[in-house]
């Protein structure tokens, strides 16, 4: 074989071997096969029905990791001519950490109640946790007086897992070099670090104001809207008209309620549990109730617990003055704060049917 015809046939071996590796680089690579689309996390909900209310309690998402935040909504719907009363701020969720709290309440065109209570929780601790049972309190009165009594709804619970942010599996603890000295270093740590400290101290002064600011105007928000409650359910049993014989214990456990769900609302008495005894005492250490208005709930008290415990028949003259006394102590013991420009006279409710005096009177 001569010189040239050895190149020839070299020069087509390195062709060949060129191509062949091209074809095989032009291989297309397997692609992973596609699962599917992720799953939708679906929130967790429970509805729960008793006569004419209905609340649902929905949690999202359903399987959060620790330190997400959990979006938790009691959404409560009555009929019209229901009373609906929502779970105090944070009643039973103490395990979780309260991030944001927003109520909210509106009529609906039928004349119903749609109610909604949203709170933003954080859980303390991976695992399985459970949002407990909320109580709702609601009274109907489609009915009359007499069978208005107050009842309760208590929600299912809502049970989910709390996922750790830590990988699966045992985490192989890693030990790092000790960095060499910086001569840059040198110095007191918080001298280097200072506005840093300074930053911080002005979020943290910033964050407790606005939570002192936000806690007040709750407060006073609470306050003004006991006091119209109260009112609002004032006018309703007034505009009843005051109670025959067979109405006398309904009435009086229906205007007794009214003010003890104010107190508690307005002083922060669990006033609806107690025995008028106990209660006295407990207001008696207020330093909100003065002894003035001590006394007037006294005798308001008293007339009350001698219809309920003693089978006392009233007459009208005396349940008119029972009508006047729960009147005047809600408006001299209302936050003087709110609704300054308002004279007592605009939240008055309307006169009975048959009442036989003047307001006016029945209060003096």
């Amino acid at each position: 074989m001569t010189g040239r015809s050895f190149r020839v046939l070299a020069s087509s071996i390195a062709v060949g071997l060129a191509g062949f590796l091209a074809a095989c680089a032009e291989q297309p690579s397997e692609a992973p096969a596609d699962d599917g689309a992720e799953a939708v996390d679906e929130p967790l909900s429970a509805e729960t029905r008793i006569g004419p209310v209905s609340a649902t309690v929905t949690l999202s998402p359903s399987r959060p990791r620790l330190g997400d935040a959990m979006t938790l909504t009691l959404a409560v719907a009555a009929a019209p001519g229901v009373t609906v009363e929502l779970p105090a701020f944070g009643d039973a969720l103490g395990r979780f950490a309260i991030v944001d709290y927003a109520p909210r309440e509106h009529a609906t065109p039928d004349g119903g109640t749609e109610a909604s209570q949203r709170y933003t929780l954080q859980a303390a601790a991976s695992g399985r946790q459970r949002i407990p049972s909320l109580r709702v309190e609601f009274v109907d009165e489609r009915e009359g007086a007499a069978n208005a009594r107050p009842r309760e709804l208590l929600t299912d619970e809502l049970g989910f897992e709390v996922e750790s942010v830590l990988p699966e599996g045992e985490v192989a603890a890693e030990l790092r070099p000790a960095r060499a000295f910086l001569a840059e270093l040198q110095g007191p740590w918080w001298a280097r670090h200072w506005p840093w400290f300074v930053v911080a101290g002005l979020l943290v002064a910033a964050a407790a104001g606005g939570v002192a600011i936000w806690l007040r105007r709750a407060e006073q928000r609470a306050r003004s809207t006991a006091f119209e409650r109260a009112m609002a359910r004032l006018g309703r049993l007034q505009g009843k008209g005051l109670p025959d014989a067979n109405e006398l214990d309904a009435w009086y456990v229906e205007l007794s309620d009214i003010v003890r769900r104010y107190i508690e609302a307005r002083f922060a008495l669990r006033a609806p549990e107690l025995t008028t005894e106990e209660f006295l005492l407990e207001a008696g250490r207020s330093a909100d109730l003065t002894p003035s208005h001590r006394d007037l709930l006294s005798a308001f008290l008293e007339r009350c617990d001698r219809v309920k415990f003693a089978r006392y028949s009233p007459g009208e003259s005396e349940s008119h003055q029972a009508l006047g006394l729960a009147r005047q102590f809600l408006l001299e013991t209302r936050d003087t704060a709110e609704h300054d420009a308002s004279s007592p006279a605009d939240s008055t409710p309307a006169q009975p049917r048959n009442a036989g005096a003047p307001a006016e009177a029945a209060a003096a």
